[in-house]
């Protein structure tokens, strides 16, 4: 009996073992697994950090071409703005010389009208300033 003891217990040892190694097998392939996952994983995070960064330099860009764009327009609009100030300051040196030339004429008009009746000068004088007024607003 003492053999067939020894067989049953390298038997039941054996299937013991076996069962181990079964069980290390699969903590083996979970372990593995779980390897490949967390590996995934510090990819993935990895690329997100990668990604918030390169946003983070698109923003900052972003944020400096407005800037500059900003700047452009300003220096652009002064500019137009100092050849618009240079044309109405040539167009109203024209006009003041226009407006001069009138009032000459207008003058000479009025002294001849004055020798025929003052009453005449003040209707024609008021008629001229009106005419200014509305030759002003357009």
């Amino acid at each position: 009996m003492s053999t067939s003891i020894e067989i049953e217990q390298l038997r039941n040892e054996k299937a013991r073992l076996e069962e181990e190694s079964r069980n290390l097998d699969s903590r083996l392939q979970q372990l593995e697994t779980h390897s490949k996952v967390l590996g995934e994983k510090i990819a993935i995070q990895e690329l997100k950090n990668e990604n918030a960064a390169k946003k983070a330099a698109i923003s900052q860009l972003e944020s400096k071409i407005g800037l500059l764009e900003t700047q452009l327009e300003k220096l652009l609009n002064d500019v137009t703005l100092e050849k618009e100030d240079s044309a109405e300051e040539q167009e109203a040196k024209k006009e003041a010389v226009e407006a001069s030339e009138e009032e000459q004429e207008k003058d000479a008009n009025t002294i001849k009208v004055s020798a025929l009746d003052e009453e005449e000068i003040n209707i024609n004088v008021e008629a001229e300033q009106e005419k200014k007024k509305h030759e002003f607003f357009y």
